[in-house]
């Protein structure tokens, strides 16, 4: 009993000058009695709980439910948590983009993924890999660290052969363009995490004339930078407020679109669905609002929250909404909300009515 105690006099005085030097530093004056209830929580579940808890755990817990009260976005990792997600992230354990199933000659290729490592070395369904650097093929050393390389022989073709590919993601293109008929152009955009308006500018301006008018395709796309967000933008206008960035704590940033030497004044169309979210609503919505664009299709996601990681010594890491987008007019999106289209169009069988719907609006 005297250990237990002591332990929970212990965590009592941490929490308790944890409590009181936050709040002197917040200026908080109010919170001090809220620290001092929490630190006699913990010190009364350590004492009395019938299970043995260490402060260390309930402070744990404690941490989570903070994260978890302020909203969906926010969320606290400790320390085995935060570096799992992080390992995710990084791909450390990664294939060749193939589905398998084990035969006598190996591992039988029954699906290619598109874009990925297999189809890029020219591996096809129907192959079989006998042998994966030299050994016995298995699913298990197919695996391994993104970017390495390995040496399949393959049987089931004719002849059988030989090829290296490097274990990597099935990575498709961010940005996609193609001609419809001879005047407008489709443009297919999948996410915001890696450069898109310089190659579409380049596919634009390698057209042997203008296009009378562009399809910009943001269903499914969820996001990413806001600043590729901004520069996608930025080709269509010659000036004004793509989006802004307003933070509690300060630090507001305002991103505005530059004149270009480029005519982009062709009419747009931006089609959208209830998984076009973030940084692909900045784009869809600035667009409209800046007088560049109709929006086509369904609501999308409604994801306008910003935010930040903020990593601790011992490893664990909070994940904190700090602000939020606003678009030109001063509207923010909001959570859930999402933005309304121009041309609400219900899914058909067997056609994409959405793009339908675009194309008609660029023909009238």
């Amino acid at each position: 009993m005297a250990r237990t105690l002591s332990s929970a006099r212990s965590g009592q005085l941490a929490a308790f000058g944890l409590g009181f030097c936050c709040a002197a530093l917040l200026g908080a004056t109010d919170a001090y009695p809220a620290f001092e209830r929490f630190a006699r929580v913990v010190a009364d579940v350590e004492t009395h709980s019938e299970r043995e808890v260490s402060a260390g755990v309930l402070v744990e817990a404690a941490l989570h439910g903070l994260a978890g009260a302020l909203d969906e976005h926010s969320a606290y990792y400790d320390a085995a948590t935060w570096r799992a997600l992080r390992d995710r992230e990084a791909g450390l354990l990664v294939g060749v983009g193939v589905t398998t199933e084990p035969r006598e000659c190996g591992l039988w290729v029954t699906r290619v993924e598109p874009y990925g490592p297999a189809e890029r070395a020219g591996l096809g369904v129907g192959e079989c890999i006998h042998r994966v650097d030299g050994l016995p093929a298995t699913a298990a050393a197919l695996e391994g660290p993104e970017g390495t390389a390995l040496r399949l022989e393959l049987q089931g073709g004719s002849p059988s052969r030989e090829v290296a590919v490097l274990r990597g993601r099935a990575r498709p293109p961010a940005v996609e363009t193609r001609g419809i008929g001879n005047d407008l152009v489709y443009v297919r955009v999948r996410h915001l995490a890696e450069a898109v308006a310089r190659p579409l500018s380049v596919a634009v301006a390698a057209r042997k004339r203008a296009p009378a008018g562009m399809v910009l395709d943001l269903r499914g796309n969820p996001g990413g930078r806001v600043e590729e967000a901004a520069a996608l933008v930025d080709l269509f206008v010659q000036g004004g407020v793509i989006v802004s960035t307003r933070r509690r704590a300060g630090g507001d940033d305002v991103l505005q679109a530059r004149a270009s030497a480029e005519d982009w004044s062709f009419p747009v169309v931006v089609l959208v669905d209830g998984e076009t979210a973030s940084a692909a609503e900045i784009v869809a919505g600035a667009l409209r609002e800046l007088g560049r664009a109709q929006l086509v299709g369904a609501r999308t996601y409604g994801k306008g929250s910003v935010q930040r990681i903020f990593a601790y010594e011992d490893g664990a890491a909070l994940k904190l909404t700090v602000g939020r987008y606003y678009l030109p007019s001063g509207t923010p999106i909001l959570d859930h909300q999402g933005l309304e289209v121009d041309v609400l169009v219900e899914p058909r069988a067997g056609a994409d009515a959405p793009l339908e719907a675009g194309m008609a609006l660029l023909r009238p």
